[in-house]
């Protein structure tokens, strides 16, 4: 397999773990933490409505508020039922086209017939409200405005319990044919656990009848339809459930699963014209303005206790749902979830991890230069490509919600991507760090640890990066290896070379000292060279010398059952020279950027080498520069005279270090 495939080979396997670790993570965090993860999409939601909410003068529907300033200058709630049909007579004064009250007249009253009397004329919708999620409440007065079905099918729920107008107000009174009174909607919210009304029920069962929401009997009323048709959605951009009827110009009314309406929060609260209904009592009311407008009554005060949670606010009126809820319906703009969704979220997630993939192949050109820039950009900007990719699923959700009222969901593939790119992410930067540990280890068995390590930590460089030591040398060499190569099969050749490399290594490093370079049929070991980085040089002279005197005495020893003895036939006999001297060298890395090459060299470094080569002249294997022999004091050497040395100008004392008979190869005994 080439390095090429092999890449690609992990990289692929590198990507297929990071989806699988994605998945476990996503069905973790859905298993655990479920209500927390819808909360924060539709609080995502809100934060789209609020920013990008219209500002607008809403003119179609006006809103007569109940507020605090009526509560003060009428008085308290529940006004008389004269105040209040007054208030409804007053309305349609005004050219109101339809009145939607967002309040429920529970109690009778001795004066129920005023009211009673409006309604039969204006014909008003009016509110009831039920138990769904709440638990059970007694049942209050008496419903009405049920749906025309024969029962109550899925997805509704059904309620426990309910609040409705009294028994005058639902029921036709004596002599008057039905239909004489108002339709009915309820108005019972779905409250989620953070307070917020994102959902409204369109239907609710009780008791085997299906009773419609407000917005919806507001829609049947001002369309004279008296029924509704539910449907399931029939194709991928359609919603789970729908409501239709023909007089419905603008189409069918879309649901979810759950057969809830969901809150479109288009349109700012400022947008809608508000009216206290004091003045509207008093006759304080611009002309013209309810002229043909749908008035919807609520109430806004403290203490009637209609509050809800908004994304403009934490304490906003209930009634701003039923505006909202009916003006989106008028729009034809009520948000749904297409059927489809979960497929586009698929979608939206295999592209983000297609993309991370994508960002994550290597490089072809110039490979190893663009390796640590790939490996950094896996570790760090891989898992921001992904946070990006999840800023863009949440505009691009955004941007349907608010301009096609399309709520395809955007969390679910945002986590996922999200999870996807960190994973891959960890697991570069794991496969990062095993690279480099590899590579340092390689780069260890061709170079000194400590040079190694500094390279590792180094950015390529074409200057000389070169010091100064004290340092102990040791030169060993193969003498007669070349006509040893010559003569015997090249395999033979190279198990000879690579024994002594290996017992080299074994020997020197026991004593401390570093293989510097195995050169051809030779080795260059040093004591005190090159420090690791941030540290300084240890040891005293005299305890270096000292140890790479005895690697040379244990390396010539070690060598006796390596090399063969006694030579084949018509060879001169294999034998290491080894030469050992103390002194001053430098050490570094000399070349360009592209092709360096580390190395010691000095006075100490030629010594060794010159001596190796006269250790056959002296018939001694371990020859000794007079650096190394004044750090021992000459101790247990023997002095061999002072020679001028090959390519050298000053002549140089010369040390054997005397091995006996037993420590000497057999080729060398006479």
């Amino acid at each position: 397999m080439t390095f090429s495939a092999s890449q690609s080979l992990r990289r692929h396997g590198v990507f297929a773990l990071s989806l699988l670790l994605a998945s476990l993570v996503w069905a973790l965090l859905h298993f655990a933490a479920a209500a927390m993860l819808t909360q924060l999409e539709e609080r995502a939601a809100d934060l789209v409505w609020r920013l990008g909410a219209e500002r607008k003068d809403e003119r179609r529907l006006i809103v007569v508020d109940v507020d605090e300033r009526s509560l003060r200058e009428v008085g308290p709630w529940p006004w008389p039922r004269a105040t209040q049909a007054r208030l409804v007579q007053q309305i349609a004064a005004l050219g109101a086209r339809q009145q939607v009250f967002d309040i429920v007249f529970t109690d009778p009253q001795a004066d129920d017939a005023a009211l009673v009397q409006a309604v039969q004329q204006q014909r008003p919708v009016l509110a009831q409200v039920f138990a769904l999620e709440q638990g059970g409440q007694p049942s209050v007065g008496q419903l009405a405005g049920a749906l025309d079905w024969t029962s109550c099918p899925a997805p509704f729920g059904t309620a426990s319990g309910y609040l409705a107008n009294f028994a005058a107000l639902s029921v036709p009174l004596a002599g008057v044919a039905p239909p004489a009174l108002a339709d009915v909607g309820h108005i019972t919210p779905r409250v989620a656990s953070d307070g917020f009304v994102r959902h409204q029920p369109a239907v609710i069962c009780f008791q085997g009848k299906s009773y419609p929401a407000l917005a919806l009997a507001a829609l049947m009323h001002g369309a004279a339809e008296r029924g509704l048709a539910l449907e399931r959605g029939s194709n991928w951009l359609e919603p789970p459930w729908k409501l239709s009827a023909p007089g419905f110009a603008l189409g069918a009314i879309p649901l979810d699963q759950r057969g809830d309406l969901r809150v479109s929060w288009r349109l700012h609260p400022d947008s809608f014209i508000s009216l206290s209904a004091s003045d509207v009592l008093a006759g304080r009311v611009p002309a013209g303005l309810l002229d043909q407008a749908w008035v919807l009554v609520g109430s806004s005060a403290f203490g009637l206790n209609d509050a809800i949670a908004t994304p403009f606010g934490g304490a906003g009126a209930g009634l701003q749902v039923h505006a909202q809820v009916i003006t989106a319906l008028i729009d034809g703009r009520t948000p749904y979830t297409p059927r489809g969704a979960a497929l586009a979220q698929i979608l939206a997630a295999a592209l983000g991890a297609a993309l991370l993939l994508l960002l994550a192949r290597k490089p072809r050109q110039n490979p190893v230069h663009s390796q640590p820039l790939r490996q950094r950009f896996s570790v760090v900007l891989l898992p921001l490509v992904a946070s990006l990719w999840c800023v863009v699923l949440w505009a691009g959700h955004a941007a349907l919600l608010g301009r096609a009222a399309l709520w395809l969901g955007w969390l679910d593939p945002a986590l996922f991507v999200l999870a996807t790119g960190s994973a891959m992410g960890v697991l570069e930067h794991a496969q990062s760090r095993i690279d480099r540990d590899r590579l340092y280890t390689h780069l260890s068995s061709y170079l000194p640890a400590p040079v190694a390590a500094a390279l590792a930590l180094q950015a390529p460089s074409g200057a000389i990066k070169a010091s100064t030591n004290q340092v102990s040398v040791l030169f060993a060499d193969i003498r007669n290896f070349s006509a040893y190569c010559e003569a015997r099969p090249p395999e033979e050749a190279a198990a000879v070379l690579h024994a002594f490399f290996s017992t080299a290594t074994r020997v020197v490093e026991a004593e401390g000292g570093v293989i510097e370079a195995f050169q051809g049929d030779a080795i260059l070991a040093v004591w005190n060279g090159e420090p690791a980085p941030g540290e300084t040089p240890r040891g005293s002279s005299s305890d270096h010398a000292r140890r790479a005197l005895q690697a040379a005495i244990k390396l010539q020893a070690a060598m006796q059952g390596v090399l063969p003895d006694p030579a084949p036939a018509g060879l001169e006999p294999l034998s290491l020279g080894i030469g050992a001297e103390t002194g001053p060298a430098m050490a570094g890395s000399f070349g360009l950027a592209s092709r360096r090459t580390h190395m010691v060299m000095g006075r100490t470094v030629t010594i060794a080498s010159r001596l190796v080569e006269m250790t056959a002249e002296l018939a001694h294997p371990i020859l000794v520069g007079e650096g190394l022999a004044a750090q021992l004091g000459g101790v247990g050497l023997e002095s061999m005279g002072t020679f001028l040395l090959d390519g050298m100008r000053t002549p140089h004392h010369i040390y054997a270090y005397p091995l006996h008979a037993e420590q000497l190869p057999a080729s060398q005994v006479h």
